[in-house]
């Protein structure tokens, strides 16, 4: 049985400003297809959401690369899969706190 999907307030503003600079950057169409890889990976997390390792720094949190530029960390709760951050792989780990 799939989990359902939430998004902390973070995810969900990380979510629209990397979809508002592929828009900027790249035009909208690669945009949606963005959002639905997105949205097909959120999904295969929630049928099997210990596909990806939990983090060795971080108990409980679950680092999913989603492409070479960004990664979205996730918790699984009882209920639900928490999206904790859409985080870009090139920042710096020591400016960036869940």
């Amino acid at each position: 049985m799939a989990l359902a999907v939430r998004y902390s307030l973070r995810a969900r503003h990380e979510e629209i400003e990397l979809l508002e600079y592929v828009v900027r950057e790249f035009g909208q169409q690669k945009a949606k297809e963005i959002y639905n890889r997105i949205e097909k990976t959120l999904e295969l997390i929630s049928e099997a959401p210990e596909m990806y390792r939990e983090s060795n720094r971080r108990k409980g949190l679950r680092k999913c690369a989603f492409s070479k530029q960004t990664s979205v960390y996730y918790r699984i709760k009882e209920d639900h899969i928490e999206i904790v951050s859409f985080r870009p792989n090139r920042k710096d780990p020591k400016k960036f706190n869940i």
